[in-house]
């Protein structure tokens, strides 16, 4: 016989998102169950992660008071206090947390620091996690809607929050569609040890289709991010890590002096996937499942914890007979989170083409632009405040 198991709330996918989710609904009273189909354990490990995220001040405020901030080690976390970009003239574009007069623009947090303090607070709270086991079926039934499992058991709750990534299952069943953009680069992701101090600053080059970033790790390490044509990125992956690291800093203008590679090199491809809609009857999409954009702006983990925060803001304010799983309250998620999403789309699929444009009076223009902007301290603040 089938065992149904009850809940408030099943989020699928236990990714950074996924437990976010998990864990702010689980804080609101909601009894929440997270199904995730591989294994989840996380352990510490000395070796730095390759996967970095940049998270803004407001993401990482958000985090500490949900108290995931508790588990994270701090040693392994870098503030950023600056930002300076470079064009394909090389005109350079600095900003500052002290422009805007914040504390920090944010701070780079590795991918496994980062999951161990989500794990360990789902445990704290008592959150049921299901894993190793994947999702069946999907059936609304009345006021709940079932997850069928291929282990024979089944969970009904009101909302499924799917947080299952680019590839969602969920967003499948749901009958949501994608647009798709594929920008026809790959990103190189590795650490490095510096020479030079980083002085906190992320540091980013635009040229056409191709942006690097180098960002500010803890002891003089540094996390990078290269994104460049699929042709170019697979001739660079054929390199040493010798000859990768001369290459970074020959592009990187000897910013940080010589740079020696620390663990693997890794890859992936880059491309920019929308949902057509954020809502389905009782499904409701956050994170890639809804959204993946192009990491130039390095805001895809913040732009998918602000559908978390805004969930957590409308379940908090809702009334006691309110029907969480309902179509017509979902849809203020979704009129929430619309202009955000079309906001970051729009600015990283703009940069990548802007700064891919051959035309001498583009590169003018942006030159020019770079370096007005320096001499403009309203705007730099505005900026500044966009990005923290």
């Amino acid at each position: 016989m089938k065992k149904s198991i009850q809940a408030d709330i099943i989020v699928v996918g236990a990714g950074l998102v996924g437990l976010a989710a998990a864990i702010a609904c689980a804080k609101l009273g909601k009894k929440v169950i997270v199904v995730n189909a591989q294994k989840t354990a996380v352990k510490k490990q000395q070796a730095w992660d390759a996967r970095i995220y940049a998270l803004t001040a407001n993401s990482e405020a958000w985090l500490q008071a949900l108290g995931v901030w508790d588990e994270v080690d701090a040693s392994r976390v870098n503030t950023i206090s600056g930002m300076q970009l470079w064009d394909v003239q090389d005109n350079k574009l600095a900003l500052y947390d002290h422009d805007a007069n914040l504390d920090k623009l944010g701070v780079i947090i590795e991918n496994q620091n980062l999951m161990y303090a989500l794990n360990q607070l789902i445990s704290a709270l008592g959150v049921t996690v299901i894993t190793e086991v994947e999702c069946l079926s999907l059936v609304n039934v009345q006021q709940h809607i079932n997850l069928g499992l291929a282990d024979g058991r089944s969970i009904s709750a009101n909302l499924i929050i799917a947080a299952d990534g680019v590839d969602s299952w969920v967003r499948s069943q749901a009958n949501i569609a994608v647009k798709h953009k594929n920008f026809n680069q790959i990103a190189i992701v590795a650490n490095f040890l510096a020479d030079n101090n980083h002085a906190d600053i992320a540091r980013q080059w635009f040229a056409p289709h191709e942006t690097l970033a180098l960002l500010p790790l803890p002891k003089q390490h540094v996390s990078m991010v290269w994104a460049l044509s699929t042709e170019q990125a697979t001739e660079l992956l054929t390199l040493s890590g010798e000859a990768l690291a001369s290459r970074v800093q020959a592009r990187s203008q000897n910013e940080l002096g010589s740079l020696r590679v620390l663990g693997k090199v890794l890859s992936f491809s880059l491309r920019q996937q929308t949902a057509t809609q954020l809502i389905a009857e009782r499904v409701v999409l956050v994170g890639d499942a809804a959204h993946q954009v192009h990491p130039m702006a390095g805001q895809g983990m913040n732009l998918g914890l602000r559908d978390v925060r805004q969930l957590q803001e409308m379940l908090t304010n809702v009334h006691a007979m309110q029907d969480i799983g309902e179509y017509t309250f979902l849809r203020k998620y979704a009129r929430a989170r619309l202009a955000d999403i079309a906001t970051m789309n729009t600015l990283t699929s703009g940069l990548d083409t802007l700064f891919a444009n051959d035309s001498a009076v583009i590169k003018k223009v942006t030159g020019w632009g770079f370096k007005q902007l320096n001499h403009q301290a309203t705007l730099k603040k505005l900026l500044i405040q966009q990005v923290a």
